[in-house]
């Protein structure tokens, strides 16, 4: 009966995930160089506000658009006719199938030669039934050479032990952080393309934990929530105009920043509803220095969204996901279509620095008191290199607590 509905319909589906992120120390230099420029920058924005508008206004909201990249980049390697011109299309640029799949190789290159901090593993994998689905071997070798990404033929049949070898490879790359992500296998699924993305790193400087106090912060309902609110007073790079403003916190080696970004009119959804990559690039390319008492909030937020099918197709990605797509380069059969996308993130924010660090907090006098900057009502974090503004991770917080 099962041989019989898969002939009858082939379905594979597509499982993106992860962000982890944690604090921890890491001295090594790293020598290698950065790609120079990103190809998603488009489609990162995109894909971060078509999530938003499935999303309750107070949710927290934490995704990693280069993972959901990084899959969706392993379909366009498959696809052809309409559906590869609605993918390229959700770019927003001129771009060329071939151009998007050397990005992705160069991005990965990148990250298995360089050594410093922070540690950015992206390991990507395909799990197929071995039985019932043959990807060509075309289709193989190009997630092979672009995504680095292994394979895997399994016995679908037993799908406690499929499920077990998947969700143990899911386990072992985010450092047990994420020890399952996939509680089922339909009788038509075939195949799954599975990306994961653990980070660990050090500020540059970071903040003295007897210094953090807890706050109020302010909710979109107008209720408060008490938070804990870690503090320094120093030179940051900031940023601001007559709608938003923003301060940068490096990490250390230089590499990648976090920018934490919050509305001036306390209503962070009035900056995410115009904000879009080039907004990003100006905000990065006209930051300034400037003394500020920074209070940031702590905080440790687990994110899954088993709809993310729903924000590509609202970015224009729709035939890949309905009977008669074009993914003629998986396979033979031409009754391919993904069935499924989901993401799952875990992120959490402490005062760990650099090992060593000082933070000087005290000695000011009242005549040279620096403004004050409170991320103390709903903001917007952006995770992404110094070099290409390659954003590795974006999210809403609307509750850190």
């Amino acid at each position: 009966m099962q041989i019989q509905v898969v002939m009858n319909k082939i379905l594979f589906s597509v499982i993106v995930f992860s962000l982890f992120f944690l604090s921890l120390s890491c001295n090594e230099k790293s020598d290698s160089a950065m790609p120079k420029y990103t190809l998603d920058g488009d489609f990162n924005t995109k894909l971060f506000k078509a999530v938003l508008n499935q999303s309750a206004a107070d949710e927290n909201v934490i995704i990693s658009p280069i993972s959901v990249s990084t899959v969706t980049k392993m379909i366009l390697a498959g696809s052809e006719g309409n559906t590869e011109q609605e993918i390229l299309s959700a770019y927003g640029k001129n771009t060329t199938k071939s151009s998007l799949l050397a990005d992705s190789e160069s991005f990965i290159e990148w990250l298995q030669t360089r050594n410093g901090q922070p540690t950015i593993e992206l390991s990507n994998a395909f799990f197929y039934d071995k039985n019932n689905f043959h990807p060509l071997d075309g289709y193989k070798q190009n997630l092979i050479e672009y995504f680095n990404a292994t394979e895997f033929p399994e016995d679908f049949s037993d799908k406690e032990a499929a499920l077990a070898k998947l969700n143990g490879w899911v386990s072992d790359k985010t450092n047990k952080r994420i020890p399952k992500i996939l509680e089922n296998i339909t009788d038509d699924e075939v195949m799954f393309l599975v990306n994961a993305l653990y980070l660990k790193a050090d500020w540059a400087d970071g903040f003295e934990p007897d210094l953090t106090q807890e706050g109020d912060f302010a909710l979109e309902n107008g209720a408060t929530s008490k938070v804990d609110f870690m503090y320094s007073d120093r030179s940051y790079s900031y940023y601001g105009d007559d709608n938003l403003e923003a301060i940068a916190l490096p990490y250390k080696d230089n590499e990648i920043a976090m920018y934490f970004i919050k509305s001036k009119t306390r209503a962070i959804s009035d900056v995410i509803s115009t904000f879009n990559f080039s907004k990003f690039e100006t905000i990065v390319n006209n930051m300034q220095s400037q003394r500020y008492m920074a209070y940031i909030p702590k905080f440790t937020i687990e994110y899954k969204n088993e709809a993310v099918a729903e924000a590509l197709k609202e970015m224009g990605i729709k035939q890949a996901f309905i009977d008669g797509a074009d993914l003629s380069l998986m396979a033979e059969v031409k009754n391919i279509f993904v069935t499924r996308v989901i993401h799952k993130t875990f992120l959490t924010i402490d005062e760990k620095g650099t090992e060593g660090a000082a933070v000087t907090v005290g000695g000011i006098g009242v005549t040279s008191l620096p403004p004050t900057i409170r991320f103390d009502s709903p903001f917007m974090i952006v995770l992404a290199d110094k070099a290409s503004n390659n954003i590795l991770f974006m999210g809403r917080i609307s509750n850190p607590k």
